[in-house]
């Protein structure tokens, strides 16, 4: 079941990256060109932090089953960096998608949601890099 579990989360990171990867050029292109929003702004951007929820819930649960795999070759800072990184990165995307939800202009929403984005992208890379071993 770990193994499933571990495997569904890895995959996951994916289409995590590439919905952030794609709302991030979407929203500076629109905040850019001074872009009218549209119904496809509106759905990758609510698509983008569920994506998130599901790959942090993946996680915790595959912490919580299996906490000795977890570690198993890793440094114990090392997984509590990538939990609590990530645990940022969830939070930065719904903080920030919650702000585009209130602004009152197409460039407001283009400009929150691409820096709310990047925000979690960042973050997101930090978390991968942590785990994965290519920081530190």
């Amino acid at each position: 079941m770990q193994t499933i579990l571990f495997q569904a989360h890895s995959g996951w990171r994916y289409i995590v990256l590439a919905l952030l990867i794609i709302a991030i050029i979407k929203y500076v292109i629109g905040w850019l060109t001074k872009g009218k929003w549209s119904n496809l702004d509106q759905i990758l951007g609510t698509a983008t932090p569920i994506s998130i929820d599901i790959q942090v819930l993946l996680g915790l649960v595959l912490w919580i089953s299996a906490p000795a795999a977890w570690f198993h070759g890793r440094g114990t800072v090392n997984v509590w960096e990538h939990m609590v990184t990530m645990l940022l990165a969830l939070g930065a995307a719904h903080a920030f998608w919650s702000r585009v939800k209130k602004s009152n202009t197409d460039a407001d929403k283009f400009r929150n949601g691409a820096i709310g984005f990047i925000v979690a992208g960042v973050l997101v890379a930090i978390g991968v890099a942590r785990i994965t071993g290519y920081m530190g």
